[in-house]
Order: C-alpha cells, then structure tokens, then sequence
C-alpha cells in the first residue's frame, strides 16, 4: 500500500471513529442535561439501545455496561418508573452539593482549593469565554452555568463531529485529536473523577446514575487512551 493510500485509510477511519465518538458524547449529554424522558425510558427497557451497548462493551467496559443494564431492569416493574428517575436526578444533581453529585466543574475544582463548593467559579468563566472564541453557545433553554457536565460533552461531541465532516490529511487529523485531548485534560479531567466517586457515594434510590457515572468514566478514560495514540502521530510526523 503506498504512502497516499495509508493516509487516505487512515482518515476514512478516523472520521469513522468521530461519528461514534460524537454520538457516545452526545448521547451522554443528553442523559446530565434533563431527567430521562418516557420515550427515552422505553427504549431502555427495551431493545433500543443494544448497539449503543454493544460498542462501549467492545470498548472494553462490558462490566460497567452489564452493571447500567442491571440498573435499568430493576425500573422494569415499577409503575411510575419514569418519576423514580426523576427524584434520583433531582436528589444528585440539582439540590444539595453535601448529599448529591453536582455536575459542574466549579464545585470541584473550587473544593480542592479549599474554599468549598462554589457555583459560577473561575472554571465556569473559562469555559464561557471558550465557547464565545469558539464560536459557540450554549441553547438558550439550558438554563445551567456554563462548566455543567452536559456542555463538555455535548461539547466533545460537536467537536468529533466536525473533525468527522473534515478532509483532512495525516497529520492534520493527528493534529485534531491532539486538539481533542487538550480539551478533555484541561476541561474535564481534573475534576470528573471526583464527580464519579461522589456519584457512588450519593447512593439515590436506584443505581441507574452511578452506574452512569462509572460508565462515563470508562469511556472517557478509553477515549484519552485513543486520542493520545493519534496524537501521536503528530509527533512522529514531526520528526
């Protein structure tokens, strides 16, 4: 295979991975941004999901897929398991930061430096003042501060999708994911570990959102592990 045809493969599959790479960002966004919808909740009870599923299990994270599909069969016989999910949302990530899992990076970035849980920190301006550089907003329905959970991922998930619509060379999709990675190292990273392990030791009525988080954090951290190999050739590009 000459040197055109390997770059030329090698963009058609990184675009590949970007398409989905950004519906996985996407889909969990979606999930942090608003309480699960009776549409969505019927397509986890039933079938609707499975290869969404079945490409983060060969991801490697089939035990933390197995523990969400756990979680979400033991909603099957409840009657009102739509308003269940609702008030386990509701105790997480939207009341009290001692009890619950706020999703906003402010909360924990501001812990660690000893002043508490606070909203609208300097982690939120930051991520405001990329959004305006970037061109972007958040949808004037999300009435959230800026450094939610929900905006960095949808957020991933906007930027794999244009490096998915690109054509690009080589060592321009290597320079993309470089670009990606930085992202999720200064944006995320820091404090999503924190926000897992507060998940797991918020205990809600049900395991649907812990178990959530655990996946998440999987993914992310396979994602990184991606990105960081693409990167790569950047430098070897380079050199």
């Amino acid at each position: 295979m000459s040197t055109v045809e390997q770059i030329a493969l090698g963009a058609v599959q990184w675009r590949l991975a970007n398409r989905q790479r950004a519906q996985l960002y996407g889909w969990f966004a979606t999930l942090y941004a608003a309480e699960v919808s009776e549409v969505a909740l019927e397509g986890y009870l039933g079938d609707g999901y499975q290869p969404l599923y079945t490409g983060l299990a060969d991801l490697g994270l089939g035990a933390e897929v197995a523990r969400l599909q756990a979680a979400i069969e033991t909603l099957r016989s409840l009657p009102l398991a739509r308003l269940e999910l609702a008030a386990d949302f509701a105790q997480l990530f939207l009341l009290d930061a001692r009890t619950g899992a706020l999703p906003y990076a402010s909360v924990y970035e501001d812990e660690g430096k000893g002043k508490g849980s606070v909203l609208y920190g300097a982690a939120e301006e930051r991520m405001r003042s990329f959004l305006a550089e970037s061109g972007l907003a958040i949808q004037a329905d999300f009435r959230e501060p800026a450094d939610h959970l929900a905006v960095y991922l949808a957020l991933m998930a906007k930027l794999a999708e244009q490096d998915a619509e690109q054509g690009i060379d080589s060592t321009d999709f290597a320079s993309a994911a470089f670009e990606q990675l930085s992202f999720l190292q200064s944006g995320l990273l820091g404090w999503l570990e924190a926000f897992v392990q507060r998940c797991q030791q918020a205990r809600p009525r049900f395991d649907f959102y812990p178990a959530l988080a655990a996946l998440l954090y999987g993914f992310v951290g396979e994602d990184v592990l991606f990105l960081d190999d693409v990167a790569a050739a950047r430098k070897a590009a380079g050199s």
